[in-house]
């Protein structure tokens, strides 16, 4: 199975980035067969959080401009956002390190096994 994730990064290298304060993801193809994964690209959104404050319509906007995206890792996410992101189908992951080291740790995990990702076949 292929997954597409999504990175919360502001250098393409490093999940350095709050999701609501994101205004561009770097997506990466996960194969769950072979264990290995691929960059393919990166999306602009407009950033949901400013100061503080959240808009319901920028996590809708997000969580549209990544479609088909299985789950989502950024440095931070908050609990209403985290709670409408997963309503929407994509699963949420904290995970402060790398992109690479987040991939390693996801295929060394087996994350999409235990939380059921949604099946996104590559085309």
């Amino acid at each position: 199975m292929i997954y597409k994730i999504a990175f919360a990064s502001s250098d393409g290298e490093n999940v350095n980035v709050h999701f609501g304060q994101a205004d561009r993801f770097y997506i990466a193809e996960l194969d769950t067969e072979k264990e290995d994964y691929e960059l393919t690209g990166s999306v602009e959104v407009s950033p949901s959080c400013h100061g503080g404050q959240h808009e319901l319509s920028g996590f809708e906007k997000a969580v549209k401009a990544l479609d088909g995206v299985s789950a989502v890792v950024a440095q931070r996410a908050g609990p209403g956002a985290v709670k409408f992101i997963e309503e929407n189908g994509i699963k949420v992951y904290q995970i402060p390190l790398t992109i690479e080291q987040a991939l390693c740790l996801l295929l060394e995990e087996k994350q999409w096994e235990v939380d059921k990702w949604r099946s996104h076949l590559k085309n």
